[in-house]
């Protein structure tokens, strides 16, 4: 059987985890970033941090937000006074990220998404009335700040960064695809998704199979008219791999 020649398309410098995967399952690799992360001003970020005595809960929802955080943080006394908050994170990449930083995740949902995140909170008693903070990025959903909401919690959204098309990522991805070199492409947000449609022409997306990191992406995908033929559960590049494994050798 030959490779599975696999298109990995998240931004640079994020693609090191999947693509190490799909290598060691025997895949033929091509990080191809559709996408980048542009920072926007941190001051509204920098204005939160110090009404941190207000804050009960700090909400993470990627890697990317952990970062921005850690950052408009600066010195060590308002790092501690993130410490000290509770912590709530999407996942174990994110918890990952904020653990570089000395953060402890206090909540990390057993489903990785905004609603697995909000059915963790649904569960506890001590949400009403208290304060969270979500950095986040330009457009992010409302599901968790709108559940919190609703369960009587006062959250301050602060966009800190957006995920932006990458030109030459979707040159090369376009000019790969037409030339027959790829069998899949991996997506890993539904930014990646508007990238890559606005990379092909219309006709062909319904040409191209895709393997997504979970619904809300593939949902995304399918709305765009690209053909989704693998969804990874848990949402997490190893069950990517593995669903991507599972695809193939059923093919």
């Amino acid at each position: 059987m030959t490779a599975l020649r696999v298109a990995v398309t998240r931004a640079a410098g994020k693609a090191e985890s999947l693509s190490s995967r799909l290598i060691a399952a025997g895949a033929q690799i091509y990080e191809v970033p559709l996408t980048r992360i542009a920072r926007l001003d941190q001051s509204a970020l920098h204005d939160a941090l110090r009404a941190l005595d207000d804050v009960r809960w700090i909400l993470l929802t990627s890697a990317n937000a952990v970062e921005c955080l850690a950052d408009a943080a600066g010195d060590t006394n308002t790092h501690e006074q993130i410490a000290d908050r509770y912590i709530a994170v999407v996942g174990e990449v994110t918890a990952q990220a904020a653990e570089a930083h000395g953060w402890r995740a206090d909540m990390v949902p057993a489903q990785f998404s905004a609603e697995g995140l909000l059915d963790a909170f649904a569960t506890r008693g001590d949400v009403a009335g208290t304060t969270a903070l979500y950095p986040c990025a330009a457009g992010a959903r409302d599901v968790l700040p709108d559940g919190l909401r609703a369960l009587g919690a006062t959250v301050q959204v602060v966009p800190c960064y957006e995920s932006v098309p990458d030109p030459d990522g979707q040159r090369d991805l376009g000019r790969m695809l037409a030339a027959g070199e790829l069998d899949l492409i991996t997506v890993a947000a539904p930014s990646a998704v508007d990238a890559l449609a606005e990379a092909l022409p219309p006709e062909h997306a319904g040409r191209v199979a895709l393997a997504s990191i979970g619904p809300i992406t593939s949902k995304a995908a399918r709305q765009a008219g690209f053909r989704v033929v693998v969804e990874a559960n848990p949402y997490t590049a190893e069950g990517l791999v593995r669903a991507i494994v599972e695809w193939r050798t059923k093919g």
